[in-house]
This record gives C-alpha cells, structure tokens and sequence, in this order.
C-alpha cells in the first residue's frame, strides 16, 4: 500500500549546545521538562487535530532518537519516519530530499518549541486567503535577536528583518517568526534547495527566496503560547508555564480573557484635534503605562485598539503607522507591558481633506464607538467580552465596551 504523504515535518537535527548546561549529552527535543519531553509534546499536539504523518529530521545524535520515536508511534497512533541527514542540510534542507513524498500543504516546525495552538484556526486563516506560505507570528519579547516581519495591514508580510542583520535593532517591527509555519509544496518547485555548505533556516531561505520571487507571504498573529526552550532561561521560563498550566490555556481552543488599550491619551500623549503622524511626535504617558502593567497580569492577552482617522485623510500611510506603534509596542515591553495586538480603524465618514482616500471616506462598524474592532479580535482569538476589560480616556471608549460588552475603566482614575 503506498505511504500517506506526510502532513509535518519537525526539524530536530540541531546540536543544542545553548542548553548544554542543563541537557547535557541529551538531545534538546529529548530532553524532558516536567517529566515529557519537547518531541513528544509537540506529537500529542499535532495528534489532538489528526495530523498524523509525521517526518522528522535527524542529525545529531541520531542514535538517541529511534527507540524513542518507535514508542511515540505506539503511543499516539502516529505515524512517523525519520530522514537521517549524512551531511547537515540546515533546518529546512531535507525539505528538498524529500519532496515527493509531502503532502500538498505541511506544517513546518522547529523540535525545540514548547508550544500548543489552535491548528484547526491557522489552517483555515492559510486557506482563506490562498496562501503559498503562512508563517506563525507572535509579538516578539525579544526583538533584539529576533527574525521579525513587517505587516502593516495585519496579514500580507511586506518586508522581513533578519536576526544577523546588524541593524535589526533600529528596524520598526515587532512581530517575530515563532518556528511553525505552512507551506505549499510547489512553492519547493520556485525556490533552489540550499546549497549543502550553506546551514539555512526557513525565514532565511525559503522566506527570503519567496519574497525574491515577489510570492505573497501572510503572517498568523497569534497569542497562544510559543516558546523555543533553548536557552536556560527560556526552559525554566517554560518549566514555570507548563506547571501553571498557561501553555494549554492560551490555546483558542479555550476562551481569552482579554486587555483592550486605547492608544492616544492612554499609551501616549496626543492632543484634541492633533494626529500623531512621526515617530519623534510620541510622548509616552510612563505613569499609566505602569498601571496598566500591572492590570495586564490578569489577561491573556493585550490588544491596542485605536481610530486612525488620519489614513483616510492622507495624512498618514499604514506603513508609517506600523513604525510608530512598532516603536510604541518597543517601548511598552521595555517598561514590561507586552502589546501582543495592534487593531486600527482608518476611516473616516468626512470628506474635504486636501490628499484625502475616497474609498476609506465612509461611515463604518469599527470606527469607536462602534464596536467593530473589539468584535473582529473576539471572533479571531475567541476573546469572552464579558470577562474582558477596556481602558480608554474618552467616551466613545466607554461606548464600544458598553456596545461590545466589555467592562471599562477610564484611564485617568488609575
């Protein structure tokens, strides 16, 4: 009977050594955290939304690996075979090896993540918008050392900042490349396999190839938990969240509670009638940021809901508006509030603004205080309004948390 293409592929053929203080001569995916390790927490996750032909990618103490998979396979009722890599292929080289034998869309993820998401959510956002590749994206708490992208409307990646480049730094994004990704099988069919000298990752290949190509390439921005556990600092972070039970219930599967921010005169300073249009315009308001830092440990998630007027008028691009609130989001996680979301509304129902944008002049659902935009996210992340929060500084905040359900805290009694 001819072998079932295979729906995954988890690369595992890297050496680890950042964790070597802890994992010693094991394995990173091998590697136990609170009594199962990396490998088989990410099979039981695929398993639960039968995904279950599985490739693995080995290299590195091959050897450790095969008993092990062999009693997963009993364990699960998976179904899964190994690609010993003779010579490093880097993390996505196998890719090309085994071509063939790929379904026609696979997820691709990194054997070192700690992580549990809603498949059944990221297949359908990857379908919708027929994508030839969709990268699983998170705001990144470390963007200084991070592959980020940049995704001004919310979807459509425009640009991609690489972790090597030396100014990656002083790029204005934020969202991060989280190691789990979908891919179409004949985008292999565009793209060279990497040279064999060369040890290459899906973001610094196949991504950059794709973006080379002019292929569209979305991104899934997702606040369920993700976390690579290479690092001693990030596996006693995991070890903490896996005993908490916070890995299983970011998943959107179960409901979110959420944090609605709104932005000018809450985050930063703007004055009545002013739009912020440049990033040294942003006057950050320190005192509510810190209250509202401590009011985020009770959410799930922190979601920045903001009317950009200004877009419309022609005052203001949707690029430069990713900058400034790249900036804004940089700085909040600085002080330790992490804004995992920015949602914008650009319209606006005047015209005779001299550079104006007809087709956003209208009287629309997300402009507050309609509720349009606390609505949206509630539908994406499975947010329950009625245990969720807004902190605005104005009355048509308090009118879309009244109208969407939500309750409301004005931000100048904190």
């Amino acid at each position: 009977m001819k072998q079932k293409k295979y729906n995954a592929v988890i690369s595992c053929g890297g050496l680890g050594t950042r964790l070597n203080k802890i994992s010693k001569d094991i394995p990173k995916p091998l590697f136990p955290i609170n009594g199962q390790s990396t490998l088989e927490r990410c099979i039981a996750e695929l398993n639960k939304y039968e995904i279950k032909n599985v490739l693995i990618s080995l290299r590195y103490k091959k050897d450790y690996f095969i008993n092990f998979i062999n009693k997963l396979k009993g364990k699960y009722g998976v179904n899964i075979d190994t690609f010993i890599e003779e010579k490093p292929l880097g993390e996505c080289g196998v890719l090309w090896k085994v071509k063939e034998d790929l379904s026609d869309e696979f997820f691709f993820i990194n054997g070192d993540l700690i992580f549990s998401i809603d498949f059944k959510r990221l297949i359908q956002f990857h379908s919708r918008l027929s994508s030839n590749l969709t990268l699983v994206t998170h705001t990144s708490d470390h963007p200084e050392d991070s592959d980020l992208v940049s995704v001004p409307n919310g979807s459509l990646i425009e640009k991609i900042f690489l972790k090597s480049s030396p100014n990656v730094k002083e790029k204005n994004a934020y969202l991060g490349n989280a190691g789990i990704c979908i891919i179409n099988k004949d985008l292999l069919n565009k793209i060279n396999a990497p040279k064999e000298t060369i040890v290459s990752s899906v973001f610094h290949h196949i991504v950059k190839n794709a973006f080379a190509l002019g292929i569209n390439v979305f991104s899934y921005n997702t606040t369920e938990y993700i976390k690579d556990m290479g690092t001693p600092k990030r596996f006693n972070k995991v070890k903490e969240d896996l005993l908490s039970n916070k890995v299983n219930l970011k998943n959107y599967k179960n409901q979110q509670k959420a944090l609605f921010l709104d932005r000018d005169n809450t985050i930063i300073e703007c004055e009545m009638g002013k739009y912020i249009l440049e990033e040294n315009e942003i006057i950050f308001l320190d005192d509510k940021i810190n209250s509202i830092r401590n009011i985020a440990k009770d959410y799930d998630l922190v979601c920045i809901v903001t009317n950009q007027p200004s877009i419309s008028m022609g005052k203001l691009s949707i690029e430069k508006l990713e900058s400034i609130n790249s900036k804004i989001i940089k700085y909040c996680l600085s002080k330790g509030l992490k804004i995992d979301v920015i949602t914008f509304c650009p319209h606006h129902p005047h015209k005779g603004f001299e550079k104006e944008i007809s087709i956003l002049k209208k009287d629309c659902f997300c402009r507050k205080p309609n509720p349009g935009l606390i609505l949206e996210q509630a539908f994406l992340r499975n947010i329950n309004l009625g245990k969720s929060l807004m902190i605005g500084d104005s009355e048509n905040d308090l009118k879309a948390s009244e109208q969407s359900g939500c309750k409301f805290i004005n931000v100048n009694s904190l």
